[in-house]
């Protein structure tokens, strides 16, 4: 995992990134230096998430084979409904997105965007917050 990732991790926080981003800004003002600040809002995001990357990506980090298949069982076939005042609408197949409101659906993106920090030559740090 990206060394800049907060949250998910012992001793990253949703404190501690912001703190480090601070930290980081104060240093590079008292060494005249360049900075650049992004915030990203990732929540939309997570509808573009493409399945088959994902699970390439995942794949390739090492993930053991057996996990593999589990999160790709999760994640394939699924479908969703809407409810409105008692009436439920008809199922239809999700096709992408890490799901939210999950458990799983903030970790399952943290792969997508793990590599976020290649080929930038500035300090990242990333939090995923999740509504």
């Amino acid at each position: 995992m990206y060394e800049g990732q907060h949250g998910f991790r012992p001793g990253f926080s949703c404190e501690s990134q912001p703190t480090t981003a601070c930290h980081n800004t104060t240093d590079s003002v008292d060494k005249e230096g360049r900075i650049d600040t992004i915030k990203v809002n990732s929540y939309k995001a997570f509808n573009l998430v493409r399945r088959g990357r994902l699970l390439t990506k995942i794949a390739i980090s090492g993930t053991d084979t057996r996990l593999v298949i589990w999160i790709r069982e999760f994640l394939l076939g699924r479908t969703q409904r809407v409810g409105v005042e008692g009436q439920l609408s008809e199922e239809v197949r999700v096709k992408s997105d890490a799901p939210k409101g999950s458990v799983l659906g903030p970790l399952l993106f943290l792969p997508y965007v793990n590599d976020i920090w290649r080929n930038i030559e500035s300090t990242i740090t990333i939090f995923l917050i999740t509504v």
